[in-house]
């Protein structure tokens, strides 16, 4: 990177990253049903991620400080389960903008996390938002097929997603470290990990 690059703004978000089975399940998904729904935008492999804070544009040379708030928050934390749920969208159901796979907070441990970021990030002017956290990981974005998109029609991603076989196992991953994130618009993969956090105990 260039000393000029250096000096402008980063494009900040924190996250929980996807277990390498799930993205390969997800890539799978992809490969097989991206023909059949025309979104733009489709999420790349190592871009899958379940977003905690959008931080914006930040000046690098905060970043240090940030880490280091991050990492703090981080050791008050012992890894957690999360399982992956059922598709969904944001927008409207006919042409969505964003079409997403679900999350499960089976103890709570994400929800805590996101709380206890947040609290941490509004000590450097980060506002909280003021809509409920809703976590997700974005499978494509805009909708431009000539037909109305329909949920219903889509293929379960995995055989434990689909209805009334929740109860014949679920799919699920060890969450034990969160990251800092930068966006690298228009490249794949999309985003940078500047630094991770692990939590105790992992």
């Amino acid at each position: 990177m260039d000393i000029e690059n250096k000096e402008r703004p980063l494009r900040l978000f924190i996250a929980v990253r996807l277990s390498d089975e799930l993205k390969t399940v997800l890539e799978r998904w992809r490969e097989s049903h991206q023909h059949l729904f025309p979104f733009k935008k489709w999420t790349h492999r190592e871009d899958y991620h379940i977003t905690v804070q959008f931080l914006g544009d930040v000046e690098p040379e905060r970043v240090p400080e940030i880490a280091a708030k991050l990492q703090e928050v981080s050791r008050q934390f012992t890894p957690f389960e999360l399982g992956f749920g059922k598709a969904g969208v944001f927008g409207t159901d006919a042409s969505p903008r964003v079409f997403w796979a679900g999350v499960i907070d089976y103890t709570n441990g994400l929800a805590k996390l996101q709380e206890k970021v947040t609290d941490a990030m509004e000590s450097f002017g980060f506002a909280k938002e003021s809509r409920p956290y809703r976590p997700h990981v974005t499978i494509a974005r805009k909708y431009a097929g000539d037909r109305e998109f329909r949920l219903a029609s889509v293929p379960p991603f995995l055989p434990q997603t689909a209805p009334f076989e929740q109860a014949e196992g679920k799919v699920s991953w060890i969450v034990d470290e969160f990251v800092l994130f930068s966006t690298h618009l228009h490249e794949k993969p999309m985003y940078e990990i500047l630094e991770s956090f692990r939590m105790k105990d992992s």
